[in-house]
């Protein structure tokens, strides 16, 4: 098994390519989309580009605790809950956007998972 430290630095590499790829596509392409749906979409579309951002925020700010700098003994608690899966028609999910979005859910439980497997946090 990797030590801590590989997984969080794994997770902290992972977790800037998540953000790059949402801001390209979220102030790009997917906002000139997003611009064309009904409002009820729009503003479903927009939540989730919120939620996107807030997950990786709190992934970033996780990872950067102090306690978590150089050899990790334990973890701190993260302070950002597991949202509910995207319905399977959200409008996202047939666009670039979706894969970007699925992956900031997968980097907020992957923080969690690393949390539940070394038990011996504070």
């Amino acid at each position: 098994m990797l030590p801590l430290r590989a997984h969080l630095d794994a997770l902290y590499h992972d977790t800037i390519a998540v953000s790059e790829a949402a801001r390209r596509w979220f102030d790009g392409p997917g906002r000139l989309w997003s611009e064309e749906l009904p409002p009820p979409q729009r503003l479903a579309v927009s939540m989730e580009a919120l939620g996107v951002t807030t997950r990786l925020l709190g992934v970033m700010n996780w990872l950067l605790h102090p306690a978590h700098d150089g050899e990790v003994k334990a973890l701190q608690p993260i302070d950002c809950p597991e949202p509910p899966p995207l319905p399977a028609d959200h409008p996202l999910l047939a666009t670039e956007g979706g894969p970007i979005a699925m992956a900031s859910r997968q980097a907020l439980a992957r923080a969690h998972q690393l949390i539940r497997d070394n038990g011996d946090t504070p």
